[in-house]
């Protein structure tokens, strides 16, 4: 039996242009958030890939506003 646990690394090669990413989760509980920084890091280093659709069903990242300057 093949290993099913992989990287977030791995798990973006995996990602091709053109493909659509959903998450689940609700603000910063249960987003993946490994994935989007590896997946932001893939795309920084080699362009690739592109014209990526992103599907969330709520907001995501951390759970505070910015702070006013």
């Amino acid at each position: 039996m093949r290993n099913k646990i992989v990287t977030a690394a791995e798990a973006v090669q995996r990602i091709h242009d053109g493909d659509t990413v959903a998450t689940g989760g609700f603000v910063g509980v249960g987003f993946a958030e490994n994935i989007a920084v590896a997946l932001e890091q893939r795309f920084t280093s080699t362009g690739l890939p592109r014209k990526l659709t992103l599907i969330y069903a709520a907001g995501q990242g951390r759970a505070t506003a910015p702070t006013a300057a």
